[in-house]
């Protein structure tokens, strides 16, 4: 998602880009970058095979590290390797091929330590460049029009979503609870047996962009409370449409959102719970939240962020 959205962003200001499909074939001496988003061990042929096919286009790294683990736990996994082997865990890759790239693109200040203090990334080719929201509401909406219920958004099968202890939250503290996302028919089965009869909670599976935007406007709280979470995109277009934010606290997803959202520990039903109850009983941050979102991280700030990281090089 953040390819595409980058993508488009760069077409719109009059950018030629390219997705590189391995199946054509293509003038590499046309290009002025190269940007690779993720990183693995399966790559390092890659990178060397394309340095030298295109020796003038700078090469761009946009990790995706999501970090949940104690710095000193990924100092020690990015030195797991057996060169004579050729084996290399994803993380030693990293820090093995980190001289192949002219700049790493970096999401969260949390994300950019990371690639200094574990990977030994100088600071100086990291450069920090935000997200932004699909979507975005310029104007503040009818707070009289939102509807008291919590809306959480995710691959919901997904155990570093922490759905279930959401769901508890819910059937705890007796609050509405909608979820939307992809998801198994295991997963699905399993909270059927957790929610029971019990009518305050909705799973509506998959639902269109159009759906999406209705429940945003509709909601009063957007619940984000992951185990592991980069930035939480679908956590900003909510807070774009007027939601009050529950965010987790580990990571680089609360530097978006505080001090206008609640950050909680996801391991807590409690704390998940009394968050959204607080939101629930009147307390609000917008439309500060909004109005940060839309001065920060806007689309045209985050492109033109982007473009000077690339012109840097």
């Amino acid at each position: 998602m953040q390819a595409v959205q980058w993508r488009d962003m760069l077409q719109k200001m009059g950018h030629e880009v390219v997705e590189i499909n391995p199946w054509e074939t293509y003038d590499w001496k046309s290009f002025d970058v190269i940007h690779f988003f993720f990183f693995g061990s399966s790559f390092f042929s890659l990178y060397s095979s394309l340095k030298l096919r295109a020796p003038q286009a700078k090469f761009v790294c946009s990790p995706v590290l999501d970090p949940h683990y104690p710095l000193l736990v990924y100092k020690i996994l990015s030195r797991i390797s057996y060169p004579k082997a050729k084996i290399f865990a994803d993380y030693s890759a990293l820090r093995r091929y980190k001289s192949v790239f002219d700049v790493f693109l970096a999401r969260t200040q949390y994300e950019q330590k990371f690639l200094s203090d574990a990977f030994g990334i100088s600071p100086s080719k990291i450069q920090l460049v935000p997200l932004n929201s699909r979507f975005s509401k310029v104007d503040s909406l009818d707070q009289n029009k939102k509807e008291n219920f919590c809306l959480h958004v995710s691959r919901i099968c997904d155990s570093t979503k922490n759905v279930e202890r959401l769901v508890d939250a819910a059937l705890k503290y007796n609050f509405d609870l909608v979820l939307a996302g992809a998801s198994t028919d295991e997963f699905n089965a399993k909270l059927a047996r957790k929610i029971g009869s019990r009518q305050n909670i909705q799973n509506l599976g998959r639902v269109s962009d159009e759906k999406l935007k209705d429940l945003y406007s509709r909601a009063k709280v957007f619940a984000l409370p992951s185990i592991r979470e980069g930035v939480g995109l679908v956590a900003l277009e909510a807070a774009s449409y007027d939601c009050d934010i529950v965010i987790t606290n580990i990571g680089g997803p609360k530097e978006y959102f505080l001090p206008n959202a609640i950050a909680v520990d996801p391991y807590s039903v409690d704390e998940i719970g009394l968050a959204v109850k607080k939101f629930m009983n009147g307390e609000t941050y917008q439309p500060a939240l909004r109005k940060l979102i839309a001065e920060k991280y806007s689309e045209a700030v985050v492109t033109q962020k982007l473009l000077d990281a690339y012109s840097k090089m």
